[in-house]
């Protein structure tokens, strides 16, 4: 009875978490079909190779942004409603958390997300125009289906963490938005005692002026009756 218990299990566990690779041309999409109730949450594990068509082997690429794989996940059940769609990197995993029980297809698309145009850049890299131009890849992957409260609660550490990070970022935008409102008092107050300033100095400056201009009129007056007591006399 044991024996038939541990067949049962190992036979479960390669099912769930069986990892194989497969082959298709650059653009192909290959599909799986998993039956999943509602609520299960499907990790995908996978790692491409790109054929070196110099060496006939399979390598991993060189550029690790621009050669991934696109990633999909329809709902078969409801008319191949597609509820996933993302760029993978070559080697990565996706996970996937069912709503509605049913027939889902898992579909993986090698590809390469390097951009014709970009090749007349000078900054362009060459590896991602190497790899732009493979031609087969390999894909080896693995799924891992449990339940997904399971799976998430292992996460917590992780969530609680990034929620911690976020919330002490938080804190240091609201110091800097105060450091960049007390600046901008001390700049209004700085701007308003100049302008004041600039005020007084006119302000000097045309009494001063016009206490000169009165200054010679009067010198001229003077001078004038001087010359003409002069005539007279």
């Amino acid at each position: 009875m044991h024996r038939y218990i541990l067949v049962f299990l190992l036979f479960v566990q390669s099912v769930c978490a069986g990892s194989f690779h497969f082959y298709l041309d650059h653009g192909y999409k290959k599909c799986f079909h998993k039956e999943i109730s509602r609520g299960t949450l499907l990790i995908g594990r996978y790692w491409m190779e790109i054929l070196d068509p110099d060496t006939n082997a399979y390598i991993i690429p060189r550029d690790k942004t621009d050669t991934g794989v696109l990633i999909d996940v329809e709902e078969v059940f409801d008319s191949n409603h597609r509820v996933v769609h993302q760029r993978g990197t070559a080697s990565g995993q996706f996970t996937f958390s069912a709503i509605d029980s049913g027939d889902h297809r898992i579909c993986l698309t090698p590809k390469s997300f390097f951009k014709k145009k970009w090749l007349d850049g000078g900054g362009s890299n060459p590896n991602s125009q190497l790899d732009s131009k493979f031609k087969n890849a390999r894909i080896s992957i693995d799924f891992i289906i449990g339940d997904g409260s399971i799976i998430d609660s292992k996460h917590t550490h992780s969530v609680q963490t990034l929620s911690e990070k976020i919330h002490q970022l938080n804190d240091k935008l609201i110091d800097i938005r105060r450091e960049q409102q007390f600046i901008r008092d001390k700049e209004e107050q700085f701007r308003d005692l100049s302008e004041r300033t600039c005020e007084h100095v006119v302000r000097w400056l045309v009494v001063q002026v016009g206490a000169i201009l009165l200054a010679c009129i009067y010198q001229m007056f003077k001078l004038s009756t001087f010359f003409l007591k002069q005539k007279i006399a």
